[in-house]
């Protein structure tokens, strides 16, 4: 805990703080709750207007008694509000849960409250008794990517979350790079690159820049629209493969959100692989959620109960990330902290 936090802790009344870890343990119902209304439709048929309980259940083949008493909870959670003839309306917070927001918060709530996630998490407990971290194999039988491979509807959850955090970071990333010579590559890979949001930003903002979309066959199976979209279709290549034999070659390489989902020594693999394909004056990026020191809040702390559970990796200091990128023959040159958001951008060359 922070000084600063400490400090506002004190300050607080008994009752107010037994409130906050109160708040704390009743999350995952309130997000149960949420899935359960994204799920069904309930946010996407509402809006500012007010709009009957009956009418909503009617319209999307609900039971009446349920749908109000489901509303009346979301309500209590303060993303509607309800009057005295039992209508509904969407609170500003509420926007939020509506597909088509420019934010929405849809994707981590049915990826986190999926009953594939939820089930995984309560392996914890063991791990915490027993060590490893396998918590999604002990559940499911095996590790994530490949349950992802038969389970069509989780796998879909994973990738529109995946996808919307491509958008938060893409923004990160570009910004980051006003100041930097991008003019000096040919070609960029974005290994792990999923749907290729990052790489076609990238592209529509520097014309003479190519790019290469990295991923597993199942994700890059079906070559998406993003690439004609953003103008860059004659740019951007799709290449199916994996990491850890080999990846195309580039001048520079973006590793988003990737190197966290794995041991040390799978880490290692990967930045070795992509050492072997770079040319010598190649560039490495790395995106990720960087753990601060003990005196500092940071999404990076929470996340690492994802990868301690879910992933089998972990989120890591800078100075973790550093051995991991000397080991496989790459050093440090550069980073940056962008100005909104957890995550961290280190830059790494081949000297």
């Amino acid at each position: 805990m922070s000084d600063t936090q400490a400090d506002s802790d004190s300050a607080r009344t008994d009752t107010e703080l037994f409130t906050a870890a109160q708040e704390l343990v009743e999350g995952l119902w309130s997000g149960q709750v949420l899935h359960a209304a994204v799920e069904v439709g309930l946010f996407d048929r509402l809006d500012e207007e007010p709009t009957a309980a009956e009418t909503l259940a009617t319209a999307l083949d609900l039971d009446p008694d349920a749908t109000y008493r489901l509303l009346r909870a979301l309500a209590h959670f303060g993303v509607l509000t309800e009057d005295d003839s039992r209508r509904f309306a969407l609170t500003p917070v509420g926007q939020f849960f509506r597909a088509d927001h420019p934010r929405s918060v849809r994707p981590g709530l049915m990826l986190f409250h999926s009953p594939e996630w939820i089930r995984a998490m309560t392996q914890l407990p063991d791990i915490l008794r027993e060590g490893g971290q396998d918590g999604f194999v002990r559940e499911h039988g095996r590790g994530i990517f490949d349950y992802m491979e038969d389970a069509p509807e989780f796998a879909r959850a994973f990738d529109e979350f995946m996808t919307a955090m491509s958008h938060q970071h893409a923004e990160a990333v570009l910004g980051v790079l006003e100041g930097y010579d991008v003019s000096q590559f040919d070609r960029v890979c974005d290994v792990g690159g999923g749907q290729g949001y990052l790489c076609c930003r990238l592209l529509a903002q520097y014309p003479a820049l190519e790019g290469t979309v990295f991923d597993r066959p199942s994700v890059v199976a079906e070559e998406p629209d993003l690439p004609d979209e953003f103008g860059v279709g004659d740019r951007c290549d799709y290449v199916a493969g994996d990491m850890f034999e080999s990846v195309p070659e580039a001048d520079a390489y973006v590793l988003k959100w990737i190197l966290h989902d794995w041991t040390d020594e799978e880490c290692v693999d990967i930045l070795s692989t992509v050492r072997a394909a770079a040319p010598s004056d190649a560039r490495l990026f790395v995106v990720e959620a960087v753990v601060p020191g003990p005196a500092e809040s940071h999404f990076s702390k929470q996340l690492d109960m994802t990868m301690l559970v879910q992933m089998g990796g972990r989120e890591r200091t800078r100075a973790e990330y550093a051995s991991l990128l000397e080991r496989a023959g790459w050093t440090i040159a550069d980073e940056w902290v962008p100005p909104e958001g957890p995550m961290r951008i280190l830059e790494a060359t081949t000297d």
